[in-house]
């Protein structure tokens, strides 16, 4: 009876228009959580299949990659992770899924490196020049957070690579969407010093994904207080 229940709210809520994803992802555990990822395969071998709708997304991603290390969070099969590996030196490919990363293993790909874990918890002793953060942030509870933590491991002049799709997509594993607005605004809040963003259209011209360029500063910048009207009334007081 449960199961049916979920089945009628899930065809409800998808006949609205609203997003429709798993209980796990939604309100389960951590624990929840990864056993749900590590009872399938993300595949994404096609992602170098020009006649594929995902294939501009790939090669957006790829252009904006080079340097001496990068990290890939949500790198799924490797179908990505074998496209990125050539361009940089060294790669480390993150995911959830125990299965998806021993197939990465199975590449024998000579400068990546697997990593299981969720992004909220992965706290490298390392930071990357890039950091590639593709069709992750839709399937996260706190997306901001999830970027938060993924800028984190952004090394000095380094960038954050992000895509997401644009509007609603047919997923169950999609807890958000984002418009340009939406998008835009989420970044802003980030701390970053500087960030792009753009809509990136598939091979049918359509607007499918949005796009993000995090960009951190050589060195963080000094305490400010030009928001804090008090500090500012207090140091033209002292002059």
């Amino acid at each position: 009876m449960t199961s049916l229940l979920k089945r009628i709210g899930q065809s409800v809520r998808w006949r609205l228009g609203m997003p429709v994803a798993a209980a796990e992802l939604e309100v389960g555990t951590d624990e929840s959580v990864t056993k749900f990822y590590n009872d399938r395969i993300t595949h994404c071998e096609f992602l170098d299949d020009p006649t594929h709708y995902e294939y501009p997304r790939a090669q957006w991603v790829l252009a904006q990659v080079g340097g001496e290390s990068l990290l890939e969070i949500g790198c799924g099969n490797g179908g990505m992770t074998r496209l990125l590996a050539p361009k940089v030196g060294q790669l480390t490919a993150f995911d959830v899924s125990a299965p998806s990363l021993k197939l990465v293993d199975e590449l024998g790909l000579p400068n990546v490196t697997t990593v299981q874990g969720l992004i909220e918890n992965f706290r490298p002793e390392r930071q990357f020049y890039n950091v590639v953060l593709s069709e992750v942030i839709e399937h996260i509870r706190e997306p901001l957070n999830c970027i938060a933590s993924a800028f984190r491991c952004v090394a000095p002049t380094g960038a954050l690579i992000i895509t997401t799709p644009n509007g609603h997509w047919e997923s169950d594993e999609h807890l958000h969407e984002f418009s340009l607005q939406t998008f835009s605004e989420m970044l802003a809040q980030t701390g970053c010093e500087s960030f792009e963003t753009a809509y990136l259209r598939d091979r049918d011209d359509r607007r499918r994904w949005l796009t993000g360029i995090l960009r951190r500063a050589e060195s963080e910048p000094t305490a400010d207080d030009f928001f804090d009207r008090k500090a500012i009334a207090s140091k033209r007081r002292a002059r």
